[in-house]
């Protein structure tokens, strides 16, 4: 008789249960934050004592969990996927780390592709410091050919993650960093391929929605009415656009320096045109109606504006991003949208037939 040995290597279960244990080294005013938007953990404070913490979170590796300490006035935070394995964290003046009992943690992963994510923006930042000082054009693009490897490398990390990654949250930010090169329809397409766990994440959700009003929003299509409760009743933005004039509305607010930026073509194109054919439409988005106006004073805006429309205008049309401005028809349709700086005035002309 021949006896055969079967020996089958078994990975262990992950634990129903993250824990998480920690530690600050120095400091006088040290405090631990969690915060988890999938959990609707917000802030929460850890206590810490001798200088140790610990904190347990439910096990999802859809999901993601950034802890944040006050070293001396300095915030330090460090991003943890809660996996099912142990994982330990330390902060110190010099930054933060994390390392698991699992040596194929996910968590590894993550922080692979955010050590290229910082890489890249420390280089775009340098980018825009240039831009913005008036350096030489040389300068500017020697800086551009340095940024693309990394850019590109970031992108392909992207990808693999979406395409291997795809029952926790590498996916959902390799979705999210791809979003400006995909269309709606392929970024559609993909989450759907993706475990349902990561689909109902509240950050795939988020971008489903943003899909969603964009593409009942798209060129061609009929504007999308929506309505907030103002100072003087109900305002719908259906009292401006379709009426029978070409309307450009600028979604817009007062902390976004782009959106200042795009002040001086619209108050150009409003002296030119506006009248019986055409008008200028401002949309305050995310913005306190005091701050809107007192920006609205300062710069002396002669349009009208819907103010204090909070995420409604910005779901309406599935806008992620300010400034965005948008061409209606006079029936309300939606002609041109995401124009910016010089292109809005050949837009204008065009649509007006000048």
């Amino acid at each position: 008789m021949v006896t055969v040995l079967m020996v089958v290597a078994c990975t262990p279960k992950a634990s129903e249960i993250t824990r998480i244990t920690g530690s600050v080294e120095g400091g006088t005013d040290n405090q631990v934050t969690v915060y988890v938007l999938d959990y609707n953990i917000e802030n929460e404070q850890i206590e810490v004592t001798d200088g140790k913490f610990s904190y347990e979170l439910a096990t999802n590796p859809a999901v993601v969990a950034t802890f944040t300490c006050n070293m001396d006035g300095k915030r330090v935070s460090q991003v943890l996927i809660p996996d099912g394995s142990e994982l330990k964290l330390v902060f110190s003046s010099d930054g933060a780390s994390l390392t698991s009992s699992n040596k194929k943690s996910i968590n590894y992963r993550y922080q692979e592709v955010d050590k290229v994510y910082k890489e890249m923006g420390d280089f775009t930042s340098k980018y825009v410091a240039l831009q913005r000082g008036g350096a030489p054009k040389e300068q500017i693009d020697s800086m551009a050919e340095l940024r693309r490897p990394i850019f590109e490398k970031l992108k392909t990390l992207y990808r693999e993650d979406v395409e291997k990654q795809k029952d926790n949250y590498l996916s959902v930010q390799g979705l999210m960093g791809l979003q400006g090169e995909l269309t709606d329809e392929q970024m559609d397409s993909l989450i759907n391929t993706l475990d349902s766990t990561v689909i109902q994440t509240a950050r795939i959700q988020m971008v489903l929605k943003d899909i969603q009003g964009r593409l009942r929003s798209k060129e061609g299509m009929p504007f999308v009415d929506f309505s907030i409760d103002a100072e003087g009743g109900t305002v719908k933005l259906s009292d401006f656009v379709g009426n029978g004039k070409y309307v450009l509305a600028d979604f817009w607010a007062s902390w976004c320096q782009p959106c200042i930026v795009e002040m001086p073509h619209l108050k150009e194109l409003y002296k030119k045109y506006n009248g019986s054919e055409f008008t200028i439409l401002g949309i305050a988005v995310f913005d306190s109606v005091a701050d809107s106006k007192k920006t609205i004073r300062e710069l002396e805006l002669p349009w009208e504006q819907i103010l204090g429309t909070d995420d409604i205008a910005m779901n309406a049309y599935g806008i992620n991003s300010i400034p965005h401005i948008i061409l209606f028809g006079p029936d309300g349709t939606i002609l041109k949208r995401d124009i910016r700086s010089e292109q809005i005035g050949e837009v204008v002309k065009e649509a007006l037939r000048l």
